[in-house]
């Protein structure tokens, strides 16, 4: 399944100095309910990630790496990214209806597309052909993990945040490449990743391997659209946040970064305005009349929440919410802790989260709880 990605570097507490306020969060959870695992195809043997967002009447969920059962048509029981979608809203007694397309064989296919290039490099190094027709580095594979999705008003479309990946054999083995932003026109519609940036090494990738990756959580507000970088240093992962017309969100020059008040051009500039994870949800909620941000913490099976007025801050310190069940490995631990907005009811007095919870060799479970707030 997925592993987060974590940098190491000395100083964290400098590089997250003042990530996140003083103060206590302005909503509070007086109970929560866990309502068990997500139902999806029987094929499905395990998928992490699970960020959600509402797409006209449906609730539109995306997975990053998901292992199959059986094989799908082209022979392999790996994707690295998936989706699916129900019509129900009403979450209190779990979700029902999460259908995705299947092939022939039963299986979904790949829901952030490859280009030419990387589907050849992974079926002769990762897929069937790998032991005939590879030579070195066998076993590596490009990995497109989907981060949070967008619905955009104004257009009508839906906006895909993405990681671009080199994964190799081995825990933690993955090199990042970049990152950047798909665009989905129509729910029956297949995923487009645009030419970014004509001209470059890799023209679909808006945000190179040394720039901020806006995959952690993302938002839309009043036309902008918000995204967060998390990238880890220990056990800490302080949080930047970038925004650019929702309009434009595929265009490098229109992101701009928050730093100290305002917003500059370069992510050089931009400072921290919370810790959070590299997987996390940022959204209104309207009981509270703050945003809340929910998030698994690191290496650990808590669930934590922060508040804010406002996307960029300033945000109140955590507080521990809701611990997930361990996985049954002791090695392993819970993580893809996320909130669905689209599912709050009752003007946000009850919020939905999931969370990844790992179940045996290459299996795994999305868990879905309810938090009342007070």
């Amino acid at each position: 399944m997925r592993y987060r990605r974590t940098i190491g570097a000395a100083g964290v507490a400098l590089l997250c100095a003042g990530c996140g306020g003083a103060d206590a969060p302005e909503a509070a959870v007086r109970a929560t309910r866990d309502l068990g695992p997500l139902p999806f195809e029987p094929v499905i043997r395990g998928r992490d990630g699970g960020y959600s967002a509402r797409w006209g009447d449906r609730s539109v969920w995306v997975f990053g790496d998901t292992t199959l059962e059986t094989p799908g048509e082209d022979g392999l029981l790996w994707r690295s990214s998936t989706f699916c979608a129900t019509g129900d809203l009403d979450a209190s007694d779990g979700l029902s209806a999460l259908t995705e397309p299947l092939d022939a064989a039963g299986a979904p296919g790949e829901f952030v597309p490859f280009t030419e290039e990387e589907r050849a490099f992974n079926l002769t190094h990762f897929g069937p052909l790998a032991e005939q027709e590879c030579e070195e580095d066998c076993g590596a594979r490009y990995a497109l993990w989907p981060g949070p999705i967008v619905a955009d008003d104004a257009t009508g479309r839906a906006l895909v945040f993405y990681s671009k990946l080199m994964a190799r054999p081995g825990a933690f083995n993955f090199e990042l490449l970049g990152s950047s932003v798909a665009v989905w026109e129509r729910l029956d519609a297949p995923l487009a990743r645009p030419e970014v940036r004509p001209g470059a090494a890799d023209p679909t990738v808006l945000f190179g391997a040394d720039e901020p990756a806006l995959t952690a959580a993302a938002l839309v507000r009043e036309g902008m659209v918000y995204a967060y970088a998390c990238a880890c240093a220990g056990l800490t992962c302080p949080c930047l946040v970038a925004r650019a017309p929702a309009a434009q969100a595929t265009e490098r020059g229109s992101w701009r970064f928050y730093s100290d008040g305002g917003w500059v051009d370069g992510h050089d500039e931009a400072e921290p305005v919370m810790a959070g994870a590299p997987m996390m949800s940022v959204h209104w909620n309207e009981r509270a009349g703050r945003y809340i941000a929910l998030y698994s913490e690191p290496v650990s099976s808590h669930i934590s929440l922060r508040t804010a007025p406002a996307p960029e801050g300033p945000w109140s310190d955590s507080v521990v919410v809701f611990t997930a069940e361990a996985p049954p490995n002791p090695e392993a631990w819970p993580y893809a802790g996320l909130g669905h907005a689209e599912l709050a009811r009752e003007g946000g007095r009850f919020e939905y989260m999931t969370y990844f919870r790992e179940t045996g060799f290459l299996e795994g479970e999305i868990r879905l709880v309810e938090l009342e707030l007070e």
